[in-house]
């Protein structure tokens, strides 16, 4: 019987017909980051992982693409370590990433089904900020950012529904190198070319805003069809 009551929800949900999307949607929602390592020369960078939380407001231009803003907040620690046996700790301490950011979102609905997965690429900023203890250098730090993601939204009714979704962001850094570990006083001596990938699960409540999208309507060519030529029989 818990079974039965478990599953029913779910097979009503996907035997109803797709749900439209509306003008804008707001997603608040939370994750896990994985942790990220970043090689240098003699030593090595690594950022742990841990909870992110944020939000975005999507624009939808239509029930397939979209415009998304992004905000993703995440509280970590982050350190320099030197190769070897023992890896002993050089430099780190506490960090706070902040992305913001806009991309576009292109989605593609199920026939008769309620899931519509979609796929995503971001441009914007990173905000990087060192803790205040006293062995760090604190130097708060912007550097442009790039993500990709990959999910899909589960709409329980046209203003209701759940985003699951994975996402790959990045800042990204020039010749100077090392900067998620420079701003630490051991660190300042690092160069080379330096970028870090965060990987990340996250799951969001959408809550529709403004007018429900109408439904696309495809119509056929209005060209009038050539009348089949008359066929002449001769005996």
């Amino acid at each position: 019987m818990r079974k039965i009551v478990i599953i029913l929800p779910f097979a009503i949900l996907l035997a109803l017909h797709s749900f439209a999307q509306t003008q804008v949607e707001f997603i608040p929602n939370a994750g896990y980051t994985f942790a990220s390592r970043d090689d240098f020369y003699d030593s090595y960078g690594r950022i742990s992982g841990g909870l992110n939380l944020g939000g975005s407001l999507k624009f939808n231009l239509n029930r397939s693409f979209g415009i998304e803003l992004l905000y993703d907040h995440m509280n970590t620690k982050s350190g320099l370590y030197q190769y070897g046996y023992g890896g002993d700790k050089l430099a780190g301490g506490d960090l706070t990433l902040d992305y913001i950011m806009i991309g576009a979102v292109q989605s593609f609905g199920i026939p008769n089904s309620t899931v519509r997965p979609f796929i995503g690429g971001f441009l914007g900023a990173a905000v990087l900020t060192p803790g205040t203890s006293p062995e760090n250098a604190y130097s708060n730090d912007t550097k442009f950012a790039m993500g990709f993601q990959l999910g899909t939204n589960i709409y329980v009714s046209p203003r209701v529904g759940l985003q699951l979704k994975a996402q790959l962001l990045s800042p990204v850094d020039g010749a100077g190198g090392g900067f998620y570990f420079s701003n630490y006083g051991a660190g300042t001596n690092i160069s080379g070319y330096s970028s870090i990938y965060q990987f990340r699960l996250n799951a969001g409540v959408i809550i529709g805003l403004g007018q429900v999208l109408p439904e696309q309507v495809f119509h056929r060519s209005s060209r009038p069809r050539a009348r089949p030529r008359p066929y002449r029989y001769y005996y």
